[in-house]
């Protein structure tokens, strides 16, 4: 090193500092100092000599570069640890579901159940958006049905699973997914898999219904709202588990995206992108049905709670964990989990 310093690069002061430290002869980081303080002498370095001393002193306006760069080599700093990349590979975000699973298996009942009941208010706020602004604009669903449909997926259930996201909420949908890997891969058991689901869509149902109890009271809904429910009940048992089935298929990928992204603004767009798509498809979701159906019966709508649940509810909730099940957990436990 000290022979590098010397001939690659003899005329900087880091060579000659380098070389000093490197070479055997120096010894001590006090001794590399004297040297080098006499070698800038000799070579004119800016080193004033006082005559009073024969010791070398700097001048009073100046930072010696010996004394500066000698002790930041002192220091030795760490090279500054790289940031996380933005998004995690396929592998590790599978990874990263299993983890969770083992999170959400540990989770205390009462736990799970209160952020059960926070999901399902914060889909409701996200249907009910949806509806108060894509769903209540009949004259552009009459000049153009495609650009009506991108605006309600656009506004409203975007936002609802970006809240469920960022709080740590538990939703059922997205439970399937992240239980059922972590059943495959062997890291929760089947009683922490049917724990978490029963709780949580018990928690889903309460926060929906509690939610739509709230906004029919304040007024909030529009009238198109009925117009939504009776439409929902009315479809036959199996358009609505294909449509469950499909739906749910874009709300895991949604979920995974967001685990995959180690920033808000990635897990964002991750959250955007597929739930937009169900939206603007007409696909059906169990947990925005719980609060859409319920609401759409309290503002006016004519449909029974028989209609609600068996005719909507129960085969949306058969498609939603088909959905999750074979196409999101399945297919990348295949892939990824098998090892």
């Amino acid at each position: 090193c000290a022979v590098l310093c010397r001939h690659s690069f003899r005329h900087t002061h880091k060579s000659r500092i380098m070389a000093a430290l490197c070479s055997r002869r120096v010894g001590t980081i006090s001794n590399a100092r004297r040297v080098l303080r006499r070698q800038l002498q000799q070579r004119g370095g800016g080193v004033v000599i006082s005559s009073s001393s024969a010791k070398p002193s700097l001048p009073p306006t100046d930072v010696s570069p010996i004394d500066d760069m000698v002790t930041k080599w002192e220091r030795k700093e760490p090279a500054s640890t790289p940031p996380p990349p933005n998004a995690l590979p396929p592998k590790a975000t599978f990874g990263a579901v299993l983890k969770a699973s083992q999170m959400k298996a540990n989770m205390k009942t009462d736990t799970l159940f209160v952020l059960g009941i926070a999901a399902g208010a914060l889909i409701g706020f996200g249907a009910l958006l949806m509806n108060n602004v894509g769903g209540s604009s009949p004259a552009l669903m009459a000049a153009n049905p495609g650009a009506c449909n991108f605006l309600k997926g656009a506004v409203g259930l975007p936002t609802g699973l970006f809240m469920v996201v960022m709080t740590g909420a538990e939703l059922f949908t997205g439970n399937v997914m992240v239980m059922l890997s972590g059943l495959l891969a062997k890291t929760v058991q089947t009683a922490d898999l049917v724990r978490n689901w029963v709780v949580s869509y018990a928690g889903n149902l309460v926060g929906s219904l509690l939610l739509a109890c709230i906004a029919t009271v304040g007024q909030v809904p529009t009238a198109a709202i009925t117009k939504v429910a009776a439409t929902k009940a009315a479809l036959p048992f199996t358009v609505c588990v294909a449509k469950g089935l499909m739906c749910n298929w874009l709300v895991c990928l949604a979920v995974w995206g967001a685990m995959a992204s180690n920033t808000v603004a990635g897990k964002a767009a991750a959250i955007f992108l597929p739930i937009s798509a169900f939206i603007a498809l007409g696909l059906e979701h169990s947990v925005a049905n719980m609060f859409l159906l319920p609401c759409g019966k309290m503002m006016g709508a004519d449909v029974t709670w028989k209609q609600i649940f068996a005719n909507n509810i129960l085969p949306v909730t058969i498609g939603n964990v088909l959905g999750a099940a074979v196409f999101v957990a399945g297919i990348h436990y295949f892939a990824y989990g098998r090892e």
